[in-house]
């Protein structure tokens, strides 16, 4: 049986996609330094304004949007220079991120499916901003109050929009790198109709949230910025001490709650986990000021996405370059003989090549860069076509490769499972120069790479910190390629040095990043699961309460059953024998009332076998039809291409069968209309079974309390209330889920989620979908 992949290769895997962020464009030169200049407190207005004035076309939007911004300003702002006296730095800075972000992605959708719509997608984003903005401004003006106390939480109204309309900016950078797979995770999402969170972290193996995050740190935008992409949508009180601005992140969650319930473009997230009364303790804002803000969206919303160019269609444009790179020359000396004059030169590219190496990186990148820059600048120094570069985080499992060729691209790279193939990662070989022969402590490498690199012997230079091998260059050449490069030995080491300080430093900050990231998705799963262990632990207590009571009740009522039925038949007169009749049926019902508390109690155990869902759906639609009356109500059933599940099909189709006739007695006899679908999600593996109807829906609480036990929002001589109760322990007892959205007026739409027979050939999410070659051995 074959080794399931470790998770820190499973991390790595993710890092691959990671990776291709680097691919996207980043943000144009002026708006950098526009943020820059803007956040430093010894600017002057003169500098923005000569900044923002360079580039005609970023002037002609931002005069634009200033302009439909609802200021306050009299008059039309006709120049920069007004713009930023009279709006100031934070209302231009807004501006100028804003029209930066929306250019460099645009509002053409590029999925081939065309499941993910662009605009739709910055209709959301426009509205989140401009809702944020709204309550933020009513904060400035009157202030918060928690717990009878005055707070200001410190939120600038400029501040509050660029980061709503940038919080789901992961979502729209995962549809440019990997269009299929994301479009895959929004056609899945919308027939699970759950958090798009939740799908992506199964299709492709991380959330937009993280996406959002690393494109924040790649781009150097602002840590309050990064902090609303990556934690919104968290619980306020688990939010990590280190967030610079947590009021504003509790903003922005609330303004997306908002503008998702009132259906403003298109957000991907169908669930709502966290009150709305948590969200308003967290901002100190009252429901009549969101009632307010709610009002006044659209119209705010409207000019706002005018000037974005959200009425018509615009293509993306690439802003900027390569980093600029700076090169140290090194003096010549002169007066010195040829020899060592040759000596020197070959000094001098060492050390070039260390420098740019250096100036080339950011503080904060990654393994996957710093390998790549390792494997470029040793195709330069090593005077070869090909090498490669491969990272060994210390106590891991896993090794990451990549080759490079003379142009200095990058044409593969790999990761390598070492506990699957048995390897053990090399140690540095102590008194050797620092050119080694490859021996077999790289065969699990040298098999792999071997056909793409030259010459018949295979060599290695080892990148070594705290007296373990953190990495190494591997190429090929003839024998004598030691002795070729001896009298560099020197400086191969130096940058060997270099090289190896660099990868390590990158390693510990990736291990440190994926330990806080890890964290917060613990946070919001742990949320999901203590509601999960209450409502539990709440049905427990209900069904061991319900079978005591079946238990007490069952003696006296075989007695009032045995002595109604025995007077009735020595009773003569009719009345009092109609009456000890009466006395006999009503205690049969209460029997049967106890019979089915016993049910709901200590329900049979499942057999779980192989079904179809088909046959399933039909048993049930034909035993609610049965119970109830479906009058002139249009009943329709459709089925996709659904495998087989494995559930127990009786208890999974009284289930059913419970839905139905709820569905049945919510809608009109004349009017109604229940559809019944069954669809299947191959990356969840989970066949999804919909029921919806046209009916009078429920309220926020009702839908709560469905399958809460004994509780029924109809009047009296209802019924018992343990239908959907019941429904639910069976589905659960399958390996199932149930959920329920509804709104009153507006019918109901029941999901039951059942775990398919396993398929091998579903649930892989590509790493890749560029022209390079990636792959995981």
């Amino acid at each position: 049986m074959p080794l399931e992949p470790m998770p820190d290769l499973r991390e790595k895997r993710v890092d691959l996609i990671l990776q291709q962020l680097e691919e996207l464009p980043t943000l144009p030169a002026v708006a950098i330094r526009v943020l820059e200049v803007t956040r430093s407190d010894g600017s002057t207005a003169d500098q923005v304004v000569e900044l923002i004035s360079s580039d005609p076309a970023l002037t002609a939007r931002i005069l634009q949007l200033v302009n439909n911004a609802a200021s306050g300003v009299r008059g039309e702002i006709e120049s920069v220079q007004r713009a930023v006296v009279l709006l100031g730095f934070e209302a231009v800075r807004s501006a100028v991120l804003a029209v930066s972000v929306f250019q460099t992605f645009g509002a053409v959708s590029v999925s081939p499916g065309g499941h993910f719509s662009r605009e739709e997608f910055w209709k959301h984003c426009v509205a989140v901003a401009s809702c944020a903005e709204l309550l933020a401004e009513h904060l400035k003006v009157h202030g918060t109050q928690a717990r009878g106390v005055e707070v200001r939480i410190r939120v600038a109204p400029g501040d509050a929009f660029i980061c709503g309309l940038l919080h789901d900016l992961g979502k729209v950078a995962l549809d440019a790198v990997l269009p299929k797979s994301f479009g895959r995770v929004v056609e899945a999402c919308d027939l699970l109709r759950g958090n798009i969170a939740d799908i992506e972290q199964t299709v492709i193996g991380l959330d937009h949230m993280v996406v959002g995050k690393r494109l924040c740190e790649k781009w150097n935008l602002p840590a309050v910025i990064r902090d609303c992409v990556w934690l919104h949508g968290q619980d306020p009180g688990a939010l990590p001490s280190s967030v610079k601005n947590p009021g504003l992140v509790n903003l922005i969650t609330l303004a997306d709650q908002i503008v998702r319930e009132q259906h403003l473009g298109y957000s991907g997230n169908y669930t709502f986990n966290l009150p709305r009364k948590v969200l308003l303790e967290a901002t100190g804002l009252s429901a009549e000021a969101v009632k307010t803000a709610a009002a006044n969206l659209l119209e705010r919303i409207e000019p706002r996405a005018k000037s974005l160019g959200l009425d018509r269609s615009s293509t993306t444009e690439l802003f900027q370059q390569a980093v600029a790179q700076a090169n140290k020359e090194l003096g010549r000396m002169s007066g010195q003989l040829e020899s060592k004059n040759r000596r020197l030169t070959v000094r001098a590219q060492f050390f070039e090549a260390l420098s740019k190496f250096q100036s080339e990186l950011r503080p904060d990148v990654s393994p996957q860069i710093v390998l790549q820059a390792i494997a470029q600048t040793a195709v330069n120094v090593l005077g070869v076509k090909v090498a490669a570069a491969f990272s060994l985080p210390p106590d891991q499992h896993y090794a990451e490769t990549l080759l490079c060729d003379e142009q200095g691209l990058i044409f593969e790279n790999s990761l390598i499972d070492l506990a699957k193939s048995k390897a053990r990662p090399p140690t540095p070989r102590a008194g050797e120069g620092p050119v080694m022969s490859a021996g077999d402590e790289l065969d699990w490498l040298i098999t792999m790479i071997s056909p793409r690199l030259a010459g018949d012997k295979r060599f290695w230079v080892c990148l070594e910190a705290d007296g373990h091998c953190v990495g190494g260059v591997v190429w090929g050449a003839d024998a004598g390629e030691a002795a070729r490069l001896s009298p560099q030995a020197q400086e191969l080491l130096t940058i060997a040095n270099g090289w190896a300080l660099a990868l390590r430093t990158s390693q510990i900050r990736e291990e440190a990043r994926a330990t806080a990231e890890q964290l917060a998705e613990t946070n919001r799963r742990l949320q999901d699961a203590q509601s999960e262990i209450l409502r539990s632990r709440t049905m427990i207590a209900v069904g061991e309460m319900a079978a005591g009571a079946a238990h007490e009740m069952n003696n006296p009522l075989a007695v009032i059953s045995g002595r109604s039925q025995l007077l009735a038949q020595q009773l003569d007169d009719p009345k009092f024998k109609a009456a000890a009749h009466l006395i006999h049926e009503q205690s049969h019902r209460l029997s049967e009332i106890i019979t089915e508390l016993m049910d709901f109690a200590k329900p049979e155990a499942a057999v779980i076998d192989h079904a179809e869902i088909a046959e399933v759906i039909d048993r049930a639609l034909h035993e609610a039809k049965s119970n109830n009356d479906p009058a002139d109500r249009k009943i329709e059933l459709t089925m996709g291409d659904v495998p087989l599940v494995a559930v127990d099909a009786r208890q999974v189709s009284a289930a059913v069968t419970e839905v139905i006739e709820n569905a049945i007695h919510a809608t009109d006899p004349s009017t109604g209309d229940i559809q019944i679908h069954g669809g299947y999600d191959p990356y969840s593996s989970r066949v999804v079974v919909t029921v919806t109807d046209n009916g009078c829906g429920m309220d926020e609480n009702t839908v709560k309390r469905a399958f809460d036990p004994f509780f029924s929002a109809k009047p009296a001589g209802r019924r018992r209330g343990l239908g959907l109760a019941k429904a639910l322990r069976w589905i659960e007892a399958s390996g199932g889920l149930i959920r329920l959205e509804s709104r009153p007026g507006q019918g109901t739409r029941t999901l039951i989620l059942l775990p398919a027979v396993a398929n091998n050939g579903t649930g892989a999410a590509a790493v890749a979908e560029d022209g390079r070659k990636s792959r995981v051995v």
